[in-house]
């Protein structure tokens, strides 16, 4: 027995956001406007009255969502330690010194040293709600 399968007739053009609960959007928003860079491109709330605000992170958008109530730290486990959920953010080796020096001027603690994969070096680190990021600097 032969199966037959459908190409789709479905054209994604990429990602277009992906989305973060956050206890405090005052705190993530300084984050990642003034510590990563982020400029904030909307603030809106959800039909349901969650606060939420959206960042151009590049190539595609951050939605962020205020959730004061969520229990993050067992999220959180599930979701790095079992399942290393993370998100990476692309950077130019030139841009190494800077971002470095940055994060450290903004206290923001490095979860171990800079670490070399094929194609380049990668620094990892939390937000202020413990959301495990990446920035790579392809070589």
């Amino acid at each position: 027995m032969t199966l037959k399968t459908k190409v789709t007739e479905i054209q994604l053009e990429g990602l277009h956001h992906f989305a973060l609960n956050v206890k405090n959007m005052k705190r993530s928003e300084k984050f990642y406007h003034q510590v990563l860079g982020f400029p904030v491109i909307n603030r809106t709330e959800t039909r349901s009255g969650i606060k939420h605000f959206e960042i151009d992170a590049g190539n595609v958008v951050l939605a962020l969502f205020e959730s004061p109530d969520l229990d993050f730290d067992s999220a959180q486990k599930v979701m790095t330690n079992d399942g290393f959920l993370h998100f990476a953010f692309a950077a130019k080796p030139k841009q190494y010194e800077g971002i470095i020096q940055n994060l450290k001027d903004h206290n923001v603690e490095m979860d171990g040293e800079p670490r070399n994969h094929p194609g380049g070096k990668s620094i990892y680190f939390f937000d202020p709600d413990g959301h495990y990021l990446e920035i790579h600097f392809a070589d």
